[in-house]
């Protein structure tokens, strides 16, 4: 298992809900322009992915 799939395992749903949040501001706010941001977007793309994992596990489990 991943260290980041893990660590978001633990977090609360509320946890959750504000790292996804976060994650699409800092996706919105992100600089084109920047000579890194294609690698940036692919790891904010990447947690909020992981984070819709951990949530979509949840919800079968119940």
């Amino acid at each position: 298992m991943d260290d980041e799939l893990e660590r978001l395992q633990w977090l609360t749903a509320d946890e959750l809900a504000s790292a996804r949040r976060s994650a699409i501001r800092r996706l919105n706010r992100l600089d084109r322009s920047a000579p890194d941001a294609a690698w940036r977007e692919a790891v904010l793309q990447r947690t909020m992915r992981l984070i819709g994992e951990v949530q979509d596990g949840r919800r079968r489990q119940r």
